[in-house]
């Protein structure tokens, strides 16, 4: 089945946020090595790499459409500067490429025993004791970064549980922070 590339205009049945071609290219002038890899294991990886952009967080502005199959592109989406990010911007793109090739040789959530909390871990002599709030799992930094202009941070953009009163979600900033001033 053929892979089917979101190109911006918030499709049904996209698959990932980059091609076969592009990702060869992307590759090509990184120096990343893919020879011997597949059109298929390139794909699959690709919509491994899509998937986990979006389930990276949640993302700032909304989706282009309701019916689109994946998180980009996003309504009135700007980048760090104000500067508009329409369709799939460039970051997603090369992050999308950087985490499929870090997908052809291992998985980018893998399963962790006991939801990663170890504490500890020794063999032989070598221990490794990790910080209380390490997060669980391989941090891709390269794509993590490239993808952070765009995700919600602080709770006044996540609109979760920290928001209260029934204007806060429509007025996130400024004039009702402080109501009755």
């Amino acid at each position: 089945m053929p892979l089917v590339v979101e190109d911006g205009s918030g499709l049904p049945d996209a698959e990932s946020y980059v091609s076969v071609a592009d990702f060869d290219a992307h590759c090509a002038a990184w120096g990343y090595d893919i020879s011997g890899r597949t059109a298929a294991q390139k794909e699959a990886a690709l919509r491994q790499a899509t998937v986990f952009i979006d389930t990276l967080g949640r993302y700032r502005s909304r989706r282009l459409s309701p019916a689109q199959a994946l998180e980009f592109p996003r309504e009135d989406l700007t980048e760090w500067g104000g500067h508009p990010a329409p369709g799939v911007p460039p970051r997603v793109r090369r992050a999308c490429a950087e985490l499929a090739f870090k997908a052809l040789s291992a998985p980018l959530k893998p399963d962790v025993a006991r939801g990663g909390r170890v504490l500890s871990e020794s063999v032989g002599p070598i221990s490794v004791t990790f910080a209380d709030d390490a997060p669980v799992g391989t941090t891709w930094r390269l794509a993590e970064d490239l993808l952070e202009p765009f995700l919600r941070r602080d709770a006044t953009d996540l609109r979760g549980p920290a928001w209260e009163g029934p204007l806060a979600p429509a007025f996130p900033f400024g004039l009702h922070d402080h109501p009755g001033t």
